[in-house]
């Protein structure tokens, strides 16, 4: 399994930083053909949340969803919804035993879970942190916080499984 480096990670937010309106379309549609599954339950997993959480959930999948295209030379296969449901589940059950942690559970969570690609995990906290932060803040409340951070970090194991799969059978051949 490669781990993602923070280079890569941080060119890839900046540069989807700044890309247009259209642009931003045109990556939704991509993500929407290639992980149908992954990009449903990332939007119907925050429809509880405020327009603005949404849209930082979006966004932030997007980036994710392109630091693992870009993290490597495979194509990632679309994931099906068993197996997000199945790191939905570990997750929630990680996220209940620190649960006592109040606001600063995320930085626990990380602490604890970055094994996975854990720049990808960092640049997921920090976003989520800093999110009242910047040129366009967004308020979030505790609940958003850890819901994003719950739907983020399931994209992220998930996506990160299909790439060492693909990696693995890649190296095969």
């Amino acid at each position: 399994m490669s781990e993602i480096s923070e280079e890569l990670v941080t060119e890839t937010w900046q540069s989807m930083s700044g890309i247009s309106p259209e642009q931003a379309r045109m990556e939704m549609g991509e993500a929407g053909r290639e992980q149908p599954e992954l990009l449903a339950f990332v939007l119907g997993s925050v429809t509880d949340c405020r327009p603005t959480a949404q849209e930082l959930a979006v966004y932030l999948y997007f980036v994710i969803y392109r630091i693992f295209k870009n993290g490597t030379e495979q194509t990632l296969s679309p994931i099906p919804a068993e197996k997000i449901e199945l790191h939905l589940t570990r997750n929630e059950e990680l996220l209940a035993r620190l649960e006592p942690a109040h606001s600063r559970f995320l930085e626990r969570a990380a602490q604890m879970e970055t094994r996975s690609q854990p720049f990808v995990v960092k640049y997921l906290v920090d976003a989520i942190m800093e999110a009242d932060e910047g040129e366009e803040p967004v308020e979030l409340t505790e609940e958003e916080s850890g819901t994003l951070y719950l739907v983020l970090k399931t994209a992220i194991d998930v996506l990160d499984e299909e790439m060492a799969r693909v990696e693995s059978v890649g190296s095969l051949e």
